[in-house]
């Protein structure tokens, strides 16, 4: 169910705070290290294993939200030396070829009108990634990133609309820890804790892989701006 999906993929920010750790050796105190675990309790309870039968689609948006925890704190690591157009060409190269491989065993043509779709999701993946550098380029991380967690929200309403999916108890509160928590962090690592840039404030969004991530093209807004 999209809820479930939404709900797993917010527990990245928790992810990125406890990879920072070993990576890009940020200071995380005690206060945080509670919030992540919280957190993973959020994702258990979403989860549900004692009474739900885990799924591929369970195990594919846990892969999913490790991925792009790790994506996140890698851009971090090597945002400021690297090119932001290498951070965006060389993951989408990747793809490429990686399901260029595959698809010759699993390809059929496309309908007309799943081209369409197929297009009007690239459409609104484009705007969607614009209104959110704007948003950045206007307001302060802190500020911005908790109206994310409204995608939850959507998820639930159209998985209600399109596919008569209704999140249960489990479901709502389990994304309520996972809210919380990740706000929790977001808010302490603002007031600048840690030695280094927080990595949740590289501004790289939860999405469901429909378009790119944000982090690098505003990295390269930060390196236009003057020094003050």
């Amino acid at each position: 169910p999209l809820a479930q999906v939404y709900a797993i993929l917010f527990a990245v920010p928790l992810l990125i705070t406890a990879l920072s750790v070993p990576i890009l050796g940020e200071v995380v105190r005690l206060r945080r290290w509670v919030a992540v675990g919280c957190g993973l309790i959020g994702v258990m309870v979403v989860l549900e294993p004692s009474s739900v039968t885990l799924t591929l689609g369970h195990a594919a948006a846990l892969i999913a939200t490790f991925g792009a925890a790790l994506g996140s704190v890698i851009v971090r690591k090597i945002g400021r030396e690297e090119r932001p157009v290498v951070l965006l060409i060389y993951p989408m190269l990747g793809q490429f070829i990686l399901m260029s491989c595959m698809m010759p065993f699993v390809y059929v043509p496309m309908q007309p009108g799943d081209l369409a779709m197929v297009a009007l999701v690239a459409v609104f993946g484009h705007m969607a990634m614009r209104f959110m550098i704007k948003a950045y380029q206007t307001a302060e991380a802190s500020i911005v990133a908790p109206m994310q967690y409204s995608q939850i929200i959507w998820a639930a309403v159209f998985g209600a609309l399109f596919f008569d999916e209704y999140p249960g108890w489990n479901t709502a509160v389990g994304a309520a820890i996972i809210i919380a928590s990740g706000l929790y962090i977001l808010f302490r690592e603002s007031g600048g804790s840690s030695e280094n840039r927080p990595v949740t404030q590289t501004r790289s969004r939860v999405v469901a892989g429909t378009h790119p991530r944000i982090g690098p093209a505003m990295d390269a807004q930060d390196r236009n701006e003057p020094e003050p």
